[in-house]
């Protein structure tokens, strides 16, 4: 059991499950959409909206959310996120039509940037210094479990129904906001004035830290995103995989990027670099490329490539949100930081798989890491950058 358990150890643990019952949002419009486009006679393009509206929110709004977060204060930011999130799901999970449920999903979207911008802001005032970087680390697990976890509910939607599976979403979120109200803490945490919005979310854009955390981030996450998107299609179009089985294997591939972001914690606790980490993390997504998209290895070969690519791939993120304490320009700069990482994330969301889908549709899966590797020599170009500047924020 990690060192930091005790009376703020078990606040983080609240605080890092709270985080996975916001992400599991995002998985749970992606398993129950099948079902949803079948009763609601969905187009294609509004179901994609409604799937992704949570990155299109935090692609258009990640820093001044952050900026509005730290105005508000972490906590009731947290609390109100989370309640927001029980609020969207109960309207969901009665929409009579298309409309209601992308407006219910919008709610949902609100509270989860409040959660997901409120959290990484909390914790590294209820660890100890030496720990901090660990947990962080930890922390950043909460994106691919809360998915995996969903996926991994899909057999049971046929039987349950997409709307009792999201009104028990709603529960979870309405029991995580009365803990959070009865065991969040209130952390102190200094505040710029309203008036100065602008000049905070400046502050934040000029710091080279925070713009190469940002950079890195959204090289991750076109990595991450693009070979979640691509893997099922590479499994049934090129390996004649069934559906059923090439959505287990991808659900198993997430399981694994999950075991990388809390490896990279323990990495970090050990005293290897959290420059290294990322490092590791890009080099290994370039040559992966070619293992995964080849054409070369079996089925379970290209699987067991993605997983490992995924796996070690996930050193990235943690030791990138374990950066960030380090790389704002002040404690009150945290939100906004983060939030500027978020929105860099939201925006590899959208490019990678983008990029990657117009990339392959005219020169087939085999050119794939003609664009997939100059990204990840991208972001280990920010790893070794990112480096230079906590050497010189040391001294």
């Amino acid at each position: 059991m990690p060192s930091f358990v005790g009376t703020s150890g078990t606040r983080v643990l609240l605080l890092i499950g709270s985080g996975i019952v916001a992400s599991a949002q995002i998985g749970k419009a992606i398993i129950s959409m099948p079902l949803i486009r079948a009763e609601l006679a969905l187009g294609l393009d509004l179901a994609a909206l409604i799937v992704a509206i949570f990155a299109m929110l935090g692609a258009m709004m990640g820093i001044g959310a952050g900026v509005v977060v730290s105005q508000l204060g972490v906590r009731r930011s947290l609390i109100g996120g989370m309640a927001g999130i029980a609020v969207g799901n109960v309207i969901g999970a009665g929409a009579p039509d298309e409309f209601v449920l992308l407006a219910a999903r919008l709610i949902e979207g609100v509270g989860f940037m409040g959660v997901v911008l409120a959290i990484p802001s909390m914790i590294p005032q209820l660890v100890r210094q030496e720990v901090r970087d660990t947990v962080m680390a930890a922390w950043s697990a909460y994106m691919p479990t809360g998915i995996m976890l969903m996926l991994f509910a899909g057999p049971l939607l046929p039987t349950i129904g997409w709307r009792n599976f999201w009104f028990a979403n709603a529960v979870a979120a309405g029991l995580c906001a009365i803990l959070l109200w009865i065991h969040a803490p209130a952390v102190s945490a200094p505040r710029e004035p309203t008036s100065r919005f602008f000049a905070q979310v400046a502050a934040v854009v000029r710091r080279p830290g925070s713009l190469v955390l940002a950079v890195a981030f959204f090289a991750y996450s076109c990595q991450i995103f693009s070979l979640s998107f691509a893997l099922p299609l590479l499994l049934t179009s090129a390996y004649r995989v069934s559906l059923g089985a090439a959505g287990l294997l991808s659900a198993l591939v997430l399981a694994v990027s999950a075991v990388g972001h809390v490896s990279s914690g323990f990495l970090l606790r050990a005293g290897v670099p959290i420059w290294t980490n990322i490092a590791v993390a890009f080099l290994f997504f370039a040559v992966s490329g070619f293992a995964v998209y080849g054409g070369a290895l079996t089925a379970e070969g290209t699987s067991l490539a993605a997983a490992l690519a995924l796996g070690i791939g996930g050193l990235a993120p943690g030791a990138i949100y374990a950066a960030v304490p380090h790389a704002a320009p002040a404690p009150w700069a945290v939100p906004p930081t983060i939030g500027l990482v978020q929105q860099a994330s939201n925006l590899g969301q959208f490019a990678g798989p983008l990029t990657l889908g117009l990339w392959v549709d005219h020169l087939g899966w085999q050119a794939a890491p003609s664009i997939v590797t100059p990204a990840a020599l991208g972001g280990l170009a920010c790893a070794l950058v990112l480096r230079r500047i906590l050497v010189a924020a040391r001294q």
